[in-house]
């Protein structure tokens, strides 16, 4: 029975903060060889107000191995940009645990997605709601990673993941642009890679 080869937990851009107004690309990612590939993005707000328009997501390809005429899209994600709910953490919700104590359960509920926009931004994380005890805490589907604390975490809804199947047969590079052009807030963006390099 033929197996694939994979290459995985590439990372496409590091979890961070991007300006408002902004557009960010990704370093240029060599697929000369790989087959197919798995993009994922994580999309987090970092302010309740409205923002605008959307950010938009680009996953690109490339026939040439070098230069910067020939990137054409082979995949556009929009996010959402209307208001969302923010709840600042309160008490010490340590890593390891799937509740966070909040300021208040408003406009949140089980099923969506939060952004844990953490002070140091490399300790924000992301998770989805399994269920609400009203007006004192979110139990999340998965464990904290980091620990999301008073005065060190704001929780906002309306967070967003998406996984991009793309077809790489006939592409020699990649790379993932994040027009921010029209959001006009900050907010937080981390992409992943994994390929699908050879079948054995």
């Amino acid at each position: 029975m033929a197996s694939i080869i994979k290459t995985s937990a590439v990372s496409v851009l590091t979890l961070q903060s991007v300006a408002a107004s902004t557009v960010l690309k990704s370093s240029d990612i060599s697929v000369p060889t790989q087959l197919a590939a798995t993009m994922l993005i994580h999309f987090g707000r970092r302010a309740a107000t409205a923002a605008g328009a959307g950010v938009n997501f680009r996953v690109e390809v490339s026939s040439e191995t070098s230069g910067d005429g020939f990137w054409v899209p082979l995949a556009i994600l929009t996010t959402d940009f209307v208001a969302c709910e923010a709840e600042a953490a309160t008490g010490t919700n340590a890593s390891g645990q799937a509740v966070i104590t909040v300021a208040s359960t408003t406009n949140l509920t089980a099923g969506d997605i939060v952004f844990m926009d953490n002070t140091t931004i490399t300790n924000s994380e992301w998770g989805r709601i399994k269920s609400i005890s009203a007006g004192v805490s979110i139990t999340l589907e998965d464990n904290l990673t980091n620990a999301q604390s008073t005065g060190a975490s704001t929780i906002y809804d309306r967070a967003e993941m998406y996984a991009v199947q793309l077809d790489l047969t006939a592409a020699k590079r990649l790379r993932l642009v994040v027009d921010g052009s029209l959001f006009t807030q900050a907010f937080a963006v981390r992409a992943r890679l994994i390929t699908g390099d050879s079948i054995s």
